[in-house]
């Protein structure tokens, strides 16, 4: 068998290098139409997998009109985009060079493209679609578009087609709002029908929990349209076609030393060679059979990047979605391990974001309070918070739904160290600075009093920073102080407390509703709380709580804790506790004179 050169890419200037773990570079050799990917956290989904498509596509089919969905704007803008911006700029393309947002492309005359590859020239930062607006947009050189959009506001993707679909977090997509879209995945055949990726799409994840309200399983059932077979010769062309684009490039790299025909003349035949089977490798992947990957991994595939350490951690906090996150094993606990056994579809609503209110904010810019659609601005708020590593602020109002009375969570804030109170103020002050009401009534654990005597106490502080700003201005926000003297909080009597608040059986207690988009922190956290059982008593299960800071927001007990300081007033524990409290007008002083 005879020797086949491959090229140094670390010593060669024809190649550069960029890590990429196994399952990423699989998914780029089969590089199919349509991409089903269930993948462990931290296992670079959106900042390599997605990505990676994004730069395929752009190329394949310039001027096209594509389209990235998520199950909201604001996690659109806080966490997906950003991660694909991230991306782009690990693989060389930069912002203002490669491609802009929000922005109308810059324009070029003919003669300024003339040096340009035929191909781009007529692509050249103009997208084949007419853009009405560059809302939301982002506009790459080629002139391929996306349009970034949320499926709990339908009203931005209508009334357009696309060619391709990105989606990231899939599991939180409804299966019902996921098939209408790609209703949307038609026209511009005669453009981009040639391309592997026309009418194609790209969809990642971490494993679903149905038990979970709001996570559907969708992906899953994609596994049965793959074709095994098929999507192995892909795999074995592809391998040839990378081994002859490496005999290419090494014999590219020979004739650059020395210049002689011969070289050149191998170098000629090499690429023609190269470009064979790299057509080879498109036709195989133009067949309807091999259109569709299906691949599941756990976050093990990114462990030289991960470390050790991050799954030693992991594996001792005894997460509960430590199978499903990490593993990217099916879910198989039960209810019944839960802390928060009681908590129900019902306790969440799924229309709280105002989709017309968000048409005055852009991509890179951060909404406020008027996007919450059942937010009263002229009525005052409630905000249990916990304090540590992680400062966790549920924030609510009283409503009254049907003629019954419901604490109405709204929003969910919270800060990691090395940010605490000073920054969680301000974060406050900021999203709600369109209230018209500023008065706050704080509910916190008894720690929270700690040194207040010294004015060293953190509900204190946290009072301070939302009344004063960091130049020591009143902010015209008045907070009272909820729980002064309140007795400690112990976990059998919350586990006690929860079973009947949440399960709603009694009529003295107001019901709960939570925003599952505006607070999904908090949703996550009372979903993934567990129990422990101490001689015969239930405790909350706190490990996750010593996670590394950049997992506590997702994976940790601290938000359902300011839930609990929230919801578990003198009044209510009262009620629960089978004793009568008067009804707050009666306990009035004013009232009983």
């Amino acid at each position: 068998m005879s020797h086949r050169k491959r090229v140094n890419p670390e010593k060669t200037e024809l190649a550069h290098v960029q890590f990429q773990n196994l399952f990423a570079q699989l998914i780029a050799l089969v590089m199919p139409r349509r991409l089903f990917a269930v993948l462990g956290r931290g296992s670079a989904k959106t900042t390599d997998v997605q990505v990676e498509r994004l730069i395929e596509v752009m190329y394949d089919m310039p001027g096209a009109p594509c389209v990235w969905v998520a199950d909201t704007f604001s996690n659109l803008a806080a966490n997906i985009l950003p991660a694909v911006l991230e991306g782009l700029e690990r693989k060389g393309f930069k912002e203002g060079v490669h491609y802009v947002v929000e922005k109308e492309p810059p324009t070029f005359t003919e003669r300024e493209k003339e040096k340009l590859p035929g191909w781009l020239k007529p692509h050249f930062w103009k997208p084949f679609n007419r853009l009405v607006s560059y809302k939301r947009t982002i506009v790459f050189f080629t002139g391929m578009n996306i349009r970034f959009g949320s499926l709990d506001r339908p009203s931005t993707l209508a009334g357009a087609s696309y060619v391709y679909v990105f989606g990231d977090e899939a599991k939180y997509f409804k299966e019902e709002k996921i098939a209408n879209l790609m209703k949307a995945v038609r026209g511009y055949r005669t453009q981009y029908g040639n391309s592997v990726f026309y009418r194609g799409c790209s969809f990642t994840t971490d494993m679903p929990d149905t038990s979970h309200v709001g996570e559907d399983d969708w992906i899953l059932r994609e596994c049965a349209n793959m074709n095994v077979d098929a999507l192995l010769l892909v795999i074995k062309t592809g391998l040839v076609a990378n081994e002859a684009l490496h005999e290419y490039v090494a014999a590219k790299e020979e004739w650059l030393k020395n210049k002689s025909m011969e070289n050149l003349t191998v170098c000629r035949n090499k690429l023609r060679t190269a470009n064979l089977w790299r057509a080879r490798w498109k036709e195989l992947r133009l067949l309807d059979r091999a259109s569709t990957l299906f691949i599941q991994a756990s976050s093990y595939v990114n462990a030289d990047i991960l470390t050790e350490g991050w799954f030693a951690d992991a594996i001792a906090a005894r997460l509960n979605d430590l199978q499903t996150a990490i593993l990217s094993r099916r879910p198989t606990l039960q209810s019944g391990d839960r802390f928060y056994s009681a908590l129900a579809e019902h306790h969440f609503y799924f229309d709280g974001i105002d989709e017309g209110a968000y048409e005055r904010f852009g991509l890179l810019e951060k909404e406020d309070c008027r996007v919450l659609r059942y937010l009263n601005r002229k009525r005052p708020l409630m905000l249990g918070v916990d304090f540590g590593n992680m400062c966790s602020l549920s924030i609510a109002q009283e409503d009254t739904v049907g003629g019954e009375d419901f604490i109405r969570i709204v929003k969910f804030m919270y800060t990691l160290a090395p940010e605490y109170i000073a920054e969680l103020g301000q974060k406050f002050r900021d999203y709600f600075a369109p209230m018209e009401c500023k008065v706050v009534q704080l509910y916190y654990d008894r720690a929270g009093n700690s040194y207040k005597k010294v004015g060293l106490d953190q509900a204190g502080q946290l009072k301070k920073a939302i009344e004063f700003d960091e130049r020591g201005m009143r902010t015209g926000w008045v907070v009272t102080m909820m729980s002064m003297n309140q007795g400690n909080i112990g976990q059998p009597e919350e586990y006690a407390f929860m079973q009947v608040f949440l399960g709603g059986k009694n009529p003295a207690l107001p019901g709960v509703l939570i925003d599952a988009y505006a607070a999904k922190i908090l949703k996550l956290s009372l979903e993934n709380a567990r129990t422990i059982v101490k001689s015969g008593i239930v405790y909350k299960d706190k490990r996750s709580e010593k996670l590394p800071i950049d997992q506590l927001p997702r994976r940790s007990t601290n938000p359902s804790d300011s839930f609990k300081y929230l919801v578990m007033t003198k009044r209510l524990r009262a009620i629960v506790k089978g004793k009568a409290p008067l009804p707050p007008a009666i306990a009035d002083p004013l009232f009983r004179k």
